[in-house]
């Protein structure tokens, strides 16, 4: 698990899983989905998603803490009876990981030392 990032927890079956929508969650969800979602979902997605949507943010998402799970095993994780759980654990994760401060936009540029000579 990576103590860093902010983790959503989803628990399926007996086995507990924590997401993080990190950047390489990001960009990996971006890949499979086709769109940018930097800038966010669009409304109806939100409240009526596609299942394959479901399945592939959970695998962006699944990628920090359980590399190990494949998309075919992602997919296989989302039923009919848990994919409004599992959506709504998605979301969490993006929720945090676009809250998330950036490290790098708190990076103050310091003028270069001037030539001593």
């Amino acid at each position: 698990m990576n103590p860093v990032k902010p983790t959503t927890p989803l628990k399926i079956g007996a086995v507990q899983y924590d997401l993080i929508f990190d950047f390489e969650a990001v960009s990996k969800a971006e890949e499979l989905t086709d769109r940018p979602l930097l800038t966010g979902l669009r409304q109806r997605d939100i409240a009526t998603p596609k299942v394959s949507l479901i399945q592939q943010m959970l695998y962006a998402c699944l990628g920090a803490n359980h590399p190990t799970v494949t998309f075919p095993m992602a997919k296989s994780l989302v039923t009919r009876k848990n994919w409004a759980e599992v959506w709504s654990a998605v979301l969490q994760a993006w929720t945090a990981g676009l809250a998330e401060p950036d490290p790098d936009e708190d990076v103050v540029a310091v003028d270069p030392p001037k030539d001593q000579g």
